[in-house]
Parts: structure tokens; sequence; C-alpha cells
């Protein structure tokens, strides 16, 4: 019950964080419903007509729809369609962290050391999941209603609590295979292989939609059983799924307990055979580990190496999608008054300009929020105060921090800038070598305005920083998208990131947006140097 609370308690920025991202992202698109769907029947139908030869386009990335023509069925596509991946992501961060980051701050030791044993911490863990996951995928269901609700009509109350449970379970079958997965690999590793499992979870279902030689395959997808209940449009679940996606949970967390229990503390259960060196406590002779941003690179490697194959492989999809997504979506008339905003050259390149480059910011943003909570970490769990007991200046580590985000990031821009490169080729789409370059490299400084941002919350408050940089991706990434849509003001859009990135695949780079973000990063890495140099470590 203790370390159930504790989770909780360690747990609340996330909950706070993911609920907001689940309640605003349900609400936008019951009001974007109404404001594209038009109010008469016809209308409606035209619209679903229209949006369900869209939606065979996106099926690697959304879950085939039904009843698109009603509030209750997009929004399960295009929200809870989405939250889906947005809760495993949630639940890939939550459970490496209680296996491996609580672990290395001491939190488990210090657990067990009251009496809790591995199995009632496993247990406990999860229970405190199930809690989190339930009130974020609730305040999905919320937004729903709220959305729905303002315009003029309601939905079942019965199908939202149905749609927040699959949810839920989603997201805990997720969270259990991360923990085991955490309890097989290394400390170093166990995020990028739990994210890799997932991955490979989710695409091979959904590009089993396109693929059928992966049919076969898709059923060990917990994703499959996720996409078998949508009952904000179909009006049920699917209950034989549901149990299945329970199943998952028990069984991964039943192999965790066994695997923790097996392992010891700090060590991961299967070790490679490694070659057997001398024990020895001298510092390393060789110069180069001197040099701090080689270290971090070094550090980093593994999880780089993944983000840019994934982002490269990404990268060829979308690019092969491209021709066949196109013409649905400009047949339907409310989305290309939409687009026309970002219409600026040739149709495939202005589209790939929006949809890949669109999608590849929402990665990198990402990516600069798992480094925010790195540094988080090591806050916390002793580290940085053994950076700076080197002796190493406080603010040397912030400058350090941002140039090796910043190599990082270039090296997945340049890989995946490549990948993207060769499959327009081979697709016969000349979208022009040097503004593909410099839109990639925009890439850069585009992550780095949310690491900028996420090393001043990490200075502030920790603990809190993913979250409230979670968030703050959230709201710039909405207005960006809703903005044009609902025609808010120029000057409220400006305030986006995903703005100021602008469209240079089609239009060029916008120096104005560009130097708008030099300045932030600029002003935010010398923010958080002064507010760590203020706040005590660990404090």
């Amino acid at each position: 019950m203790i370390a159930a609370v504790l989770a909780l308690r360690l747990g609340r920025w996330g909950i706070v964080g993911f609920s907001a991202l689940a309640f605003f992202s349900s609400l936008t698109q019951a009001v974007g419903f109404y404001a594209i769907a038009g109010p008469s029947p016809a209308a409606r139908a035209a619209f679903a007509q229209s949006m369900s030869a869209l939606a065979s386009q996106l099926s690697v990335i959304l879950p085939p729809p039904s009843h698109l023509e009603t509030v209750g069925g997009y929004v399960q596509w295009r929200s809870f369609g989405g939250l889906a991946i947005l809760f495993a992501v949630w639940a890939l961060a939550s459970a490496s962290g209680a296996a491996r980051g609580d672990e290395e701050r001491g939190v488990v030791e210090a657990l067990l050391a009251t009496g809790v044993t591995r199995l009632g911490l496993i247990g406990s863990r999860i229970v405190a999941f199930a809690v989190s996951s339930v009130i974020a995928a609730l305040a999905a269901g919320l937004g729903l209603i709220v959305g729905a609700a303002n315009g003029g009509e309601s939905v079942n109350s019965q199908s939202v609590l149905e749609a927040a449970l699959v949810l839920a379970a989603l997201a805990l079958s997720c969270y259990s295979l991360t923990l085991f997965v955490s309890q097989v690999a290394a400390a170093r590793t166990a995020t990028a292989s739990a994210g890799v499992l997932l991955l490979v979870l989710f695409l091979i279902n959904s590009l089993s939609h396109n693929l059928s030689s992966l049919s076969l395959l898709r059923w060990i997808s917990p994703f499959r059983y996720y996409e078998l209940n949508q009952p904000l449009s179909s009006g049920g679940v699917d209950l034989r799924a549901t149990f299945v996606l329970f199943a998952i949970t028990l069984l991964g967390g039943a192999a965790a307990a066994f695997a923790f229990a097996s392992r010891d503390l700090g060590a991961p259960l299967i070790r490679p055979p490694v070659r057997s060196h001398p024990t020895t406590y001298e510092a390393s002779r060789q110069r180069v580990w001197r040099i701090p941003v080689v270290r971090g690179l070094y550090e980093r490697r593994v999880g780089v190496a993944v983000w840019a194959a994934g982002m490269a492989t990404l990268g060829a999809i979308f690019v092969a999608m491209t021709k066949s997504m196109i013409q649905p979506m400009l047949s339907i008339p409310a989305l290309a008054q939409y687009f026309s905003s970002f219409l600026h050259g040739p149709v495939y390149v202005t589209f790939l300009d929006f949809i890949w480059f669109g999608t590849a910011q929402l990665l990198f943003a990402a990516f600069a929020i798992t480094q925010v909570a790195r540094w988080s970490a090591e806050d916390s769990d002793g580290r940085l105060e053994l950076i700076l007991a080197n002796p190493q200046s406080r603010a040397a580590v912030v400058v350090e921090r941002a140039i090796v985000l910043g190599l990082g990031t270039a090296f997945i821009a340049a890989v995946s800038g490549l990948a993207v490169g060769i499959a327009s080729q081979s697709q016969g789409m000349n979208i022009g070598s040097d503004r593909l370059a410099a839109a990639t490299l925009l890439l850069v400084p585009f992550a780095l305005v949310f690491a900028a941002a996420g090393s001043v919350l990490a200075a502030w408050n920790p603990r809190g920083a993913v979250g409230l940089l979670g968030a703050f991706a959230f709201a710039s990434y909405m207005i960006s998208e809703v903005g044009p849509l609902f025609k808010w003001p120029e000057w409220l859009e400006n305030l986006s990131a995903f703005k100021l990135f602008g469209t240079p695949l089609s239009s060029g780079v916008d120096r104005t947006g560009l130097l708008t973000m030099v300045a932030i990063i600029v002003v935010g890495f010398g923010a958080s140097i002064l507010v760590m140099k203020r706040r005590d470590v660990g404090a």
C-alpha cells in the first residue's frame, strides 16, 4: 500500500500532464468535427465518405474508423486512435522509470528495506499506473462530453466510460511489457529495448492493414486488441479483446516480478558475455574521455542510434505514402481550404513538407523531452552532484547538455534526411536536395527550443519538468494545428514553435522564425544557468 501511494506521488506530474493532454485532444477533435462536418445529415454523410477515403491512407498511424458521421465515431478515430500512441509512450517512460530510474536513485532499495517484497513492489507499481491511466483516460472522455455539449449534442456516458477503460487497458499492457523488458535488459538500454518492442508491435498491427503477410502476426500485438474495441462508434466493447489486454497485463507483470526476483539490484537478468578485464580503480589515461561532450555522446550512443534508425524508417514509409494520400485529402472541401494555407509549391513537395516534417517535428520534440527527463534524473539520483564535484561549473554542465543534444539531434536529422531523399528518388519525386537538407537541418534548432525550455524547467523543478514540458509541447502543437481552422489571430499562432518552423521544404527557411528559435535557445539555456545557480542540487 505504501509503495503504491509513493508511486502515485512520484507520478503525479505525469497524471496531471497526460490528463490535460487527453482532455484537450478529445475536446479539440470534437469541436473540430462540428466545424468541418457541418450540421446537416447529408453534409455529415458526405464528410464521412470523404474521411473514410483519407482514413484508409492513414491506417499506418490510426486504426480504421467507423461511423465518421457522428462525433463519437470521429473522436474515436482521431482522438482515441492517437491517444493510444501517446499512452503507450507514457507507459514506456513510466515503467522504465519505475523499474530502472527509481532503482538508480535508491528508491527501490529503500522500499525493499522496509519489508516490501519484490512481487509486492511490482504489483504496487502496476496498480498505481492503473489508477493513473484510468484518470487520464477519463479526462479524454470528459473532453468529448464537453465538446459534444458545445455542439448541442450529447454522447452516451456508458460508451465514454468503456472507451476510457479500454484505453487504460492498452496503456497497462504496454506498461507491464516495459516492466518485463526493463528487468531483462541493462539499465542504460532498458528504455530503448522496450521502445523497440512496442514500436515493432505497433507496426506489425498497423502495417497489417495493407500487408496481408502480417495478418497472422498482428494477434501478438496489444494494439490489435485495442483496435477491435470502438465503443464510441459501435456502441459496445469486444469483451474477448479487452480480456486479452488484461491478460497481457497480468502475464507481463508476473514475468516482470519473476525476473526481478531472479536478478540483483542494478544488474540485468540476462548478461551478455563480455571480455574480462583486470579490475582497476584508476581513471582512464585516454585523453578523449576528458572531453565532456565526447563522454556525453558515448553514453547516449545506443539511444541516438535507435532514434536515427526509427526516424529513417518512418521517413521512408511516409514518402511511400505521400502519393496515395494526396487525392483523398484534397477531395474534402473543408480540409482543402484548411490545407490551402500550407500549399506554396509542387503538390508532392508541399504535402511531404506538411505530412512528414509535421510528424518529424513531433518526434524531435519527443526526443528533446526524453533528454530533459535524463537531466531531471541526474539531479535527483546524485549524478549531477558527482559531476559538479569534479569540479565542474553549473554553467559548463548546461552548455555541455546543449551541445550533446544538438549533436545527437543533428545525427538523427542527417540519417532521416538521407533516408527521405533516397526514398523520394525511388518514388520519382523530385523534392530538391538543397531544400531537403535545409529543412532537415532546421529540425536541430527546433528540438533545441524544447530542450531550452526543458532545461529551465529541470533547473527549477526536476520532478515536474517532463510533465510541464510535455504540456508546453502539446499546447504549441495544438495552436499550430487548429489555429488556421478556427481562424485564430496570427500573433497567437506565432507563439507556437511549430509555426516558427514553417514549411521549409516548399517555401524555404523562414529566417525570422529561425532567428526567433535561436533567440529562444540562447535565452532559455542562459536562464537555466541562472536558475541552476540559485537552487540546491536535489532540492
